[in-house]
């Protein structure tokens, strides 16, 4: 055997015929399946360690309540635009509360955007931790009847404290626009009309000798 060919031999994963690199196969696939066991096994601890997590925060879980109440609307303003415009130094070390985005102190989590906030607010997992399941009560028609009243009512009072936001307020609105262009145009008229009597009563000799010939007149 000649010098070069032991040297080849010599050479793990290399084919003697043509000198190219060879694979194993059945080496890759099992490293490829270990690693998507382990990215499995991963995500499933994360799963479970964020379900602990809210269960910690579910009152009906530990107990503080019986049963979950129906959904109700909220009764305070959501604040989205606090922080716009405004530039604030954060770092990984700060507390979940002072980073960069949207806090919920309900789910102790930081949002990023403004419509990512709005779904989790809006979502099952948020309600569940304030008590309350996705169901809504069902109105009776009293009840319907009683809150168009009700909303009936505040828009009379919005009508008749500030006419700009009310539904007739507009026709009010429109009048006195009006009525502030015609104010316009009488006094555009009254000047030109005043302008056309100072014309006429200027001299005609007194024009012509200050070389406005015929000025105010057509006769020369």
């Amino acid at each position: 055997m000649s010098k070069k060919n032991e040297i080849v031999k010599n050479v793990k994963g290399v084919n003697n015929v043509d000198f190219r690199r060879t694979w194993d196969k059945a080496e890759f696939a099992d490293k490829a399946k270990d690693r998507e066991d382990k990215e499995k096994k991963d995500e499933d601890e994360a799963y479970e360690a964020k379900k602990r997590k809210r269960l910690e925060r579910d009152p009906l879980h530990q107990g503080l309540i019986v049963a979950r109440a129906n959904l109700k609307a909220r009764d305070y303003q959501i604040d989205l635009a606090s922080k716009l415009h405004k530039t604030q130094v954060v770092s990984v070390t700060m507390p979940l509360s002072q980073q960069a985005g949207y806090y919920c102190n309900v789910c102790d989590c930081i949002l990023r955007d403004s419509q990512s906030y709005l779904d989790h607010i809006n979502g099952k997992w948020h309600n569940r931790a304030l008590g309350m399941s996705m169901r809504v009560e069902k109105s009776t028609a009293e009840q319907v009847r009683n809150r168009l009243e009700e909303v009936k009512k505040q828009k009379q009072g919005a009508s008749s404290s500030a006419a700009d936001f009310a539904p007739d307020g507009f026709e009010q609105l429109a009048a006195a626009a009006q009525q502030k262009e015609d104010d316009k145009r009488s006094g555009k008229r009254r000047k030109a009309e005043s302008e056309s009597d100072e014309e006429e009563e200027i001299d005609p000799a007194m024009a012509e000798m200050m070389g406005f010939g015929g000025f105010g007149t057509s006769k020369k």
